[in-house]
Formats: structure tokens, sequence, C-alpha cells
């Protein structure tokens, strides 16, 4: 049942005004285009200029040119009077500290012939917003700037912080994050809401990721006359069809996440000759080849022990002939995530949505790594993902969100924030 304070800051969620930023947000394009040095500026802009139009403390951090972070504080009654500013790194915050997380990158819309509308024009149409990155996660951030505009007029004398991170670079290396995580911002975190496109399920799990790039040299040859060199194809085959065994024992021994599925090893980048070996022809066997490889994990497994196994196998493969060699690169490390359903943000969450809909909450899990899985690896914070928008439409033609569900998670925001903070009487 609502109190009388949760029906306040309820009710000072507009919609008409969700629906309007998360379109005028969707408007800015924000894919990273370093050849024109354009990135995410104009959209990070935007929402530096909300945040202190609602009077958040708000920062502005360059990772990279044209790549910035913005971040911003609401205060709780323990130290919403103090004079000083907000130092970096954040543990000056006293209490516990709600981060709402979101990114301000979009990937490229493609053809914009093959859209029904201009990808960028953020056209309302049946109770949806479409438009590149309206789904992911523009409206995301949109409810998390409207959750904090809430909570900040109500009134609501917070026992500890919530804090927003709209960082950059979320669909390349996630530097934003990264970033974030290095200046000593997330030391203050205690728990974060990852407002990514879940159709505001609660997803508790989170597949991690492992890349590898293996390459195996060998001698350069005529095709006419191979055994004047050595192929570096056949050892790379054995290689993988090693790699592929090794996808089967880990499928056998760890079984299927209820969440997540089946781990997976999947090559995704086969070549030879590499980029820099000279033209690919017919009569030519090169000297190298090179795959990489996309690991996912689940909970349970051990990167470091995957990794291990995959030099064994690839030394083996290399063993037949002293002329050839192979070589494995870690090239980055995601772990898996993992946050019980009894943790009390899962259950101010939960409790929300089921206040707000009338229905249980939905459990499940992210097939991918997002920025929260930085948070969680590097810091240990405890994460849960949920936000507006359909689960499968991510960085399709004609991406689109549903306002309704952008009308829930705003109000799931305001929720969690008083139910997982706590509120001191006035």
């Amino acid at each position: 049942m609502l109190t009388e304070l949760e029906q306040r800051a309820l009710a000072l969620i507009d919609d008409a005004e969700l629906v309007a930023w998360t379109q005028a947000l969707t408007r800015i394009n924000s894919v990273w285009r370093p050849e024109l040095g354009l990135g995410e500026a104009e959209a990070a802009s935007w929402v530096e200029a909300r945040c202190r139009d609602i009077g958040l403390e708000t920062f502005v951090e360059t990772v990279q040119p044209g790549r910035p972070n913005v971040i911003a504080v609401l205060r709780g009654a323990a130290t919403c009077g103090d004079e000083h500013p907000l130092p970096v790194p954040a543990p000056g915050l006293r209490g516990a500290t709600l981060m709402l997380e979101g990114h301000t990158d979009v990937v490229t819309a493609g053809d914009p012939a093959a859209w029904t509308d201009p990808p960028f024009s953020a056209t309302l149409r049946d109770g949806k917003i479409f438009g590149r990155g309206a789904n992911d996660m523009k409206a995301g951030v949109v409810c998390a700037l409207a959750a904090l505009k809430a909570l900040r007029a109500s009134g609501a004398r917070l026992r500890g912080n919530v804090l927003l991170g709209a960082v950059c670079d979320e669909e390349g290396d996630m530097i934003g994050i990264k970033h974030f995580v290095a200046r000593g911002w997330a030391d203050a975190v205690s728990a974060a809401i990852v407002c990514e496109p879940e159709e505001n399920h609660l997803c508790i799990e989170q597949k991690g990721v492992m890349w590898l790039h293996a390459t195996i040299e060998g001698v350069m040859a005529h095709g006419a006359m191979p055994l004047t060199g050595v192929n570096s194809a056949y050892p790379m085959a054995r290689f993988l069809q090693g790699m592929q065994a090794l996808e089967e024992r880990e499928i056998a021994r760890h079984g299927r996440s209820p969440y997540l599925g089946q781990p997976s090893i999947t090559p995704t980048i086969l070549r030879s000759p590499r980029p820099g070996d000279g033209e690919a022809q017919k009569n030519v066997m090169p000297a190298r080849t090179e795959v990489v490889l996309d690991v996912r994990l689940i909970p349970g497994q051990d990167p470091d022990a995957l990794a291990a196994q995959a030099n064994d196998l690839l030394r083996a493969a290399v063993a037949v002939d002293p002329r050839l060699k192979g070589t494995l690169e870690v090239i980055e490390v995601r772990a898996p995530t993992r946050t019980d359903r009894a943790h009390p943000l899962v259950m101010a969450l939960g409790g929300a949505f089921t206040d707000l809909t009338g229905q249980p909450p939905i459990h499940g899990g992210v097939p991918g790594s997002t920025d929260g899985t930085i948070l969680n690896a590097r810091k240990g914070i405890p994460i849960v993902t949920c936000g507006p928008g359909d689960i499968h439409i991510p960085h399709h033609v004609d991406e689109w969100v549903s306002v309704a569900e952008m009308s829930v998670a705003a109000r799931m925001y305001v929720l969690a924030a008083l139910r997982f903070l706590g509120v001191e009487a006035a």
C-alpha cells in the first residue's frame, strides 16, 4: 500500500514531459563517429541541462574528446545541508547511495531509407516513440531524470543519496563506466539500477563475456607447392574443434541458468591472411591465421580456467610441427553477475512493480553485458537491470519504446529509491 509521501511523489511524474523529453533526447544523434569527432557531447549537454534545471549537483567529466560522462547527485537528508561541493572521489557522501545508470551513446541507424520514419525523428505513433536510441536507451535515461525530479520536488528526506550516471560508450568498449569507476564515483554506490530496456522486468543475472584472440603462424608458400611451407589453417581448424568440444563440456558441467540459458564459445572473426599480411590470393598459402572467440559466461564459470584450457588446446594444435607458433591473447573479461532475489533493491523494485501494475514482478536475465557488468566486477556493486523498452528491439530498424512502459519505469524508480534508502520523518 502506498504511503502519503509515495503518492505525492508519484503524482509529480508528468507523463507528457516523459514523452517530450524522450523525443528531444532521441532526436540528438549520439552515434560515435570518430572520423568526424562526433559522439555523445550534445546528448550529454542535454542531460546536464535537465539535471541543473532539477537542482541536482551536476558534474561533467571528459572521458575522451567528444565523449563526456554526466554525473548528478540528489543528496539525502544527512548531507543535503552541506555547503561544500561534492568531493571527488565520491565517498564524501554519507549513508547509502542508489545509482540510476544509463548511457548516452546509440548504435548506427544503418540505411535511413530502411526506416519507416527518419531514424532520429522520434515520431510518436500508437503509444510508441520511434527512433534510433529511443529504446536503447534514451527512454531509460529520461525515466531516471524524471524520477529524480519527482523525488526532489516531493520534499522527501531520503536517508541516503541518489546518483545519476549518464555515461558514454556503453555500445563500445565501455570507457565511460570504466572512467566513472576509476575516478572513484563507484566507491560511494551501494546498489545500482541499470535502466536498460528490459520491459520493466527485474533482471538479476547478466551473462559475462571473455574475448579471446588466437593466432597461428606457419610459413607462407605457393599453393602448388604447400610442402615448401607450413599451413596455419589446418592447426587452426584443430584448435577450433577443440574449442567446440570445450563448449560442450562447459554446458554439461554448468547446465543452463534459468535466466540466461547455457554458456557458449563462438568464433566471430576468422581470417587468413590477417590484415597487414598482404593481399589474399588463391594461389598463395598465407603464413598466419587468426580467430576471435566470443565466450559468453554464466555464473559459476571461471574465465581464468577457461583461458588456460584454450591456451592448452592451442599449444596442442601447433605441437605437430616445430615451425608452427601459436599465441593466445585475452582481449577483455567481463564476469557474469548475479544479485540475490532477496536483496533489498530487488525487493524494493519488485514491490514497486506490483503496487503500480497489480501484477507480480517478472525476474529475468540479460544475455549480453551492460555497464552494470563493470560496476559489479570492479566494485562488487549489486545491480538490477530494469527499464522500459521491448527486450528484442535494440539495434533494429524502426526501433521503438512504449510510452506506457516509460510511465511505469519512472514511477518504479521513485518508489525503489524511497523504499531502498528509507525516509526520515519530517
